[in-house]
């Protein structure tokens, strides 16, 4: 007889695979009596034996957090001021609270599946999940989790997982920016970022939006499917003779450094402050955001609903740091 999987007993209870999974575990005070007595029964039935992963959880043995980055490509730029200080963030926390981390990218639910039937995961921090693609990651994470930086907005399809979101006021970065470039004189401004859908919410999305919605001057718009300097002059092209533009607005500062050795009399405002900022010429203004921070909550905010059974959302504060790219018109 074929073993029978968590996902055939969920869908043989009508409940998501988490509400199965919190039912073996123990932890099903969420869960209505109802429910559980079906869980059950359909576990008796079909003489369901749980994974060793699953019971090494149950046993609370497992230390090992997965940190999932949603990347299409495959690979991690652990030259992303982004990504290098959020994972310092995480690893810190981590060290500080006696857990261990197993970084990894992830295109799909599958990715997520195979990981959880070889390794015994305590929980897991996914960073950038796209709103498309949100439910099918998401359902297939059996553990508690920390989204950094996804933003899914139709919460009403959302089981009774344990889950913080961890992001920052990203409509507050763009209305300093804006405000910033238009008490400098400029007028005509390329908004410049990675390949992103505008009518998904995302990191990207929402500070396109919101620059839209407080700068008053002509925005154009370009973007690049990496950080790669030909990849970056390549999307550029069409304005290497003539720039109908004043100023770039760079969604992240590794853009904004390369696009200030493409452009060098076009003022330019990136996001992040990376630690390069001040050593590229002219200094690159910037908007401040506390990336470790954001990986220390992520990882404290998880190891509090492993142990605890609570959650939370958490959004970070920006600053704008003005230096010298910035020419006053």
């Amino acid at each position: 007889m074929t073993k029978i999987t968590l996902k055939e007993i969920a869908t043989m209870a009508d409940v998501s695979v988490m509400t199965v999974s919190n039912v073996i575990r123990g932890k099903d005070s969420r869960v209505s009596a109802e429910t559980k007595a079906k869980i059950q029964a359909l576990v008796k039935k079909y003489n369901y034996v749980p994974n060793q992963n699953a019971a090494n959880l149950r046993s609370g043995k497992s230390k090992l957090i997965g940190v999932l980055f949603y990347n299409k490509s495959q690979n991690i730029d652990f030259t992303d001021p982004f990504i290098s200080s959020v994972l310092t963030g995480i690893e810190r926390r981590a060290k500080e609270e006696g857990y261990f981390t197993m970084v990894h990218t992830v295109q799909n639910a599958k990715g997520i599946e195979q990981l959880q039937r070889n390794w015994a995961f305590a929980g897991f921090i996914v960073v950038g999940v796209s709103n498309k693609d949100f439910l099918q990651i998401d359902q297939a994470i059996l553990t508690p989790v920390s989204y950094i930086d996804t933003y899914f907005e139709d919460t009403k399809k959302l089981d009774d997982k344990l889950r913080n979101f961890i992001g920052t006021n990203e409509e507050k970065i763009s209305e300093s920016i804006a405000n910033h470039l238009t008490e400098m004189g400029h007028e005509e401004v390329l908004f410049y970022s990675f390949d992103f859908n505008q009518e998904e919410p995302s990191v990207i999305e929402k500070r396109y939006h919101a620059f839209h919605k407080f700068f008053k001057g002509e925005i154009l718009f370009a973007t690049t499917k990496s950080a790669d300097y030909q990849e970056i002059l390549k999307s550029v092209s069409v304005y290497l003779m003539e720039q109908p533009f004043t100023a770039i607005y760079a969604t992240a500062d590794i853009l904004a450094a390369k696009l200030n050795q493409i452009f060098k009399e076009i003022s330019i405002v990136g996001v992040d402050d990376a630690e390069f900022d001040e050593f590229i010429s002219p200094k690159l203004t910037t908007v401040a955001i506390n990336q470790v921070e954001k990986g220390n909550v992520a990882m404290g905010s998880l190891i509090n609903s492993i142990e605890k059974e609570i959650s939370e959302n958490y959004s970070s504060e920006s600053l704008l740091i003005i230096r010298d790219s910035v020419k006053k018109l």
